[in-house]
């Protein structure tokens, strides 16, 4: 291959995707116990962040949001209006607890219950146009560029809250400089569930991630652009006991996340510019509620039990995307839920055994089907196991399909 194609280019932007309240009516997600009430306002602004990759023929854009989750209606909307097919669009949620509830972004999600977002039109026609904004600009700034990889372990910044020992503690980071080498973009992936805010605080706020995509950005400096990507935090909770109040933890636990990037990003080696993108379709078992939902999630959202199993068959997809793409010697693998710190090491292995040097497992990637757990979790039921609905092997099913992704990559 000559040097001609090997060629990287890449382009970033970022793009305010904070609804007007006083138009679009909303609530805000991740707590059940907020029951659908709206935001009293904004304590900061949320984003969408594009990075467009082109190599030789190849291109890819990842998006990362300061959102809940990824439904697939906002994935096919933006794919469709960019023109890229679904392997090339990496779009992954931070799991921000405050943000707008992306379930009004899914079309599937029509039933109006107490504690979950209910589809609304006009907030993902507004999402939608927002973020393509981001993509095509994005793709238009593109430049040649170079390609720099780091990844180190950071103990006692995130734990298990499933009472495991287990824990992925790996930071991976990519920086992208100009032909000047000064860093114009960064990529960085680390699990931690951005819970610090409890559910009394009802304003809109990108929390944690926010803090560490804006302190990476200042140091960037001007059209800079940080994307933070969420690792296997199905069960992980962030260490964030330090601080005075709950705003100022937020702070210090994304102002430490920034330190530690920085230091990797700063130490990143060279990589050779590829691109390679892969799409896989898990085919998932039937939905059907968790025998345990009426008496920890079931609590929580207010599900009267009749619907239950109505609402999981019309809410869940029969497949879902397994989106992985490789960029240079960093391999990321998007899950389309929340995947469990066991199968994200797992994920690893399979990587490591492909010849990857560098290895993300990334949650909450191009759509959304709970939480993704082994069977042995699933049996062992807690809050976790009833936001899993497509019974006990539906780690299995997804994880087969992340071996054929990585294996025909």
């Amino acid at each position: 291959m000559g040097m001609a194609q090997r060629r990287l280019r890449a382009g970033v932007a970022k793009v305010d995707i904070t609804p007007d309240l006083s138009k679009i009516r909303i609530q805000l997600g991740g707590y059940g116990a907020r029951l659908n009430m709206p935001p009293r306002g904004i304590h900061d602004p949320i984003y969408a962040r594009a990075l467009a990759l082109e190599v030789g023929s190849q291109q890819a854009v990842i998006v990362a949001l300061d959102h809940l989750l990824v439904p697939w209606s906002l994935t096919r909307r933006v794919a469709e209006a960019t023109g890229l097919k679904p392997e090339q669009l990496f779009m992954s949620a931070s799991h921000t607890h405050c943000a707008p509830d992306a379930m009004g972004l899914n079309e599937r999600m029509r039933f109006p219950l107490p504690g979950v977002g209910t589809f609304t039109p006009p907030f993902l026609e507004f999402t939608t146009e927002r973020v393509v904004q981001a993509v095509e600009q994005a793709r238009r700034s593109m430049k040649p560029a170079t390609l720099h990889l780091n990844a180190a372990a950071l103990p006692n910044l995130n734990r298990n809250r499933r009472g495991r020992r287990l824990v992925d503690t790996t930071m991976s980071v990519a920086r992208l400089d100009d032909t000047r080498s000064k860093p114009f973009a960064a990529l960085v992936v680390y699990a931690a569930h951005p819970t610090i805010y409890p559910h009394t605080m009802m304003e809109v706020s990108a929390e944690f991630p926010g803090v560490l995509q804006n302190t990476l950005e200042r140091v960037l400096g001007r059209d800079g652009v940080a994307l933070y990507l969420n690792g296997a935090q199905g069960d992980v909770s962030p260490v964030a006991d330090a601080g005075k109040d709950d705003h100022d933890r937020v702070q210090r636990y994304g102002g430490l996340l920034a330190q530690h990037a920085q230091h990797l990003l700063k130490d990143a080696k060279p990589a050779s510019p590829t691109l390679r993108m892969r799409h896989a379709q898990a085919r998932l078992p039937e939905a059907q509620p968790h025998p345990e939902f009426q008496q920890s999630a079931g609590r929580e959202y207010k599900v009267p039990e009749t619907l239950l199993k109505q609402i999981a068959k019309e809410v869940m997809p029969e497949t879902a995307p397994i989106s992985c793409l490789a960029l240079g010697d960093l391999l990321l693998v998007g899950f389309p839920g929340e995947p469990i710190s066991s199968l994200g090491l797992q994920t690893r292995e399979i990587g490591h055994e492909a010849g990857h040097k560098y290895i993300a497992p990334v949650a909450l990637v191009n759509d959304w089907i709970g939480y993704i757990l082994t069977r042995h979790e699933y049996l062992k039921g807690g809050y976790e196991a009833t936001v899993s609905f497509n019974g006990p092997d539906a780690g299995d099913a997804v994880m087969q399909s992340v071996r054929e992704g990585v294996r025909t990559l």
